[in-house]
């Protein structure tokens, strides 16, 4: 058997796009919307969880309660994969969302992107292909949060 191709993305919360690159070339940058400043991004690297065609996404879930005006009660939405369990996920952005694509951020932490976006993401890249998220306000995720410990330095890794 062979390795495949090195798959990797770069979402960047202050340009608003979202670049994937096969073997370090980039292949597609697509306008993005990703973390809104009470629930930014989480930075740094995290690693492609699992791929749902439809999601189902409730606010509750999150801590979101009724008369909140960030939350959207329950939602489904297409081309969903995941980066930690705690609920950031790739996917195609909502309907209220797309025109805000390359202009603002909205979401409660996911990065939304227009069809061929997130339909490509969802082709295209697997378990294990690494996301690293720049120029957000977010903190990294817990270390327990996802799949790998690539946000952890080596020599405290390595002293664990």
């Amino acid at each position: 058997s062979k390795t495949g191709d090195k798959r990797t993305a770069v979402a960047d919360a202050t340009a608003h796009t979202f670049t994937a690159y096969i073997n370090d070339k980039p292949v597609h940058t697509w306008p993005a919307t990703l973390g809104d400043t009470r629930f930014p991004s989480a930075r740094g690297y995290l690693v492609l969880m699992e791929k749902q065609r439809k999601a189902h996404f409730v606010a509750a879930s999150i801590g979101l309660k009724p008369g909140d005006p960030a939350n959207y009660g329950e939602l489904d939405v297409e081309y969903a994969t995941r980066l930690t369990p705690s609920g950031e996920f790739i996917h195609q952005a909502t309907d209220t969302a797309l025109p805000y694509l390359g202009q603002i951020n909205v979401s409660h932490g996911c990065i939304g992107l227009g069809p061929d976006g997130a339909s490509w993401v969802f082709d295209n890249m697997t378990t294990g292909d690494v996301v690293q998220i720049i120029n957000t306000q977010g903190d990294y995720a817990n270390f327990d949060d996802g799949f790998g410990d690539w946000n952890i330095p080596w020599a405290q890794y390595a002293n664990s």
